[in-house]
């Protein structure tokens, strides 16, 4: 499984940042947005200048959402 870890100067212009609805008042989640390529991306929601963003290709995602659920990662 390959991931990516970048970080760039501004948000990426037109991405639909999704936050979890288990994020709770307190905003302590993390957003989901689907890149160009498929490529997907998570930030965490308390970083004000949202600069700090995990993308991954799309071959990656699934493979990464499950060692979340099994809790290997």
């Amino acid at each position: 499984m390959t991931f990516v870890h970048s970080i760039p100067d501004r948000p990426v212009a037109g991405t639909h940042w999704t936050t979890s609805s288990h994020s709770g008042r307190e905003n302590n989640c993390l957003e989901h947005g689907v890149l160009a390529h498929a490529r997907q991306a998570v930030r965490d929601t308390k970083d004000p200048h949202r600069r700090t963003t995990l993308t991954f290709p799309a071959s990656s995602w699934q493979p990464f959402l499950e060692a979340i659920a099994r809790e290997t990662l």
